[in-house]
């Protein structure tokens, strides 16, 4: 079995060490939040994944598409009570690990959730407690202007039925 394919059954199943088992020692992760906020190698993956999989609901991968060398895969998932989707590229080495990783998610509103759940919840992991409050102080304006935005000014714009 190929690592992508490992690495989308471990993620559906929050297995932590499977998921570490498809990565190369090197690995490097690019945020959806930020340019700045990249992590590499297996100790900082390992604390990412071990946040992002106590904190989203239930993963389910629907779409796969590449080749031996890179994969693009798309899944829903829940923050929140909110829909979720991310679509995740993930390139290969000659010896099949996977040793990049870049992650997109949508919509709005969900990612800028991510983004205050897993400042947060790193900043905690690693005992900052002060950086984790400072964190949620700084990002929660954020998620309500684009909760907001979504439910009251989208369909103002787009004449869409307002959400609920």
């Amino acid at each position: 079995m190929n690592n992508a394919l490992r690495y989308r059954e471990a993620g559906e199943k929050k297995d932590l060490d499977a998921l570490m088992s498809t990565l190369a020692p090197d690995v490097v992760f690019h945020s959806p939040l930020s340019a700045r906020a990249g992590f590499r190698g297996h100790d900082e993956l390992r604390a990412l994944f071990g946040v992002v999989f106590a904190t989203i609901g239930e993963l389910r991968y629907h779409t796969d598409v590449g080749d031996d060398r890179t994969r693009m895969l798309a899944a829903t998932t829940t923050l929140g009570g909110h829909t979720m989707e991310e679509s995740v590229l993930l390139k290969l080495d000659e010896s099949g690990l996977i040793s990049e990783i870049t992650m997109f998610v949508r919509p709005l509103p969900a990612l800028t959730r991510l983004m205050a759940a897993l400042g947060t919840g790193l900043a905690r992991a690693q005992g900052r407690k002060a950086v984790a409050a400072l964190v949620g102080l700084a990002a929660g304006p954020l998620v309500f202007m684009t909760e907001s935005g979504d439910r009251t000014l989208v369909p103002l714009v787009t004449g869409a039925s307002p959400r609920r």
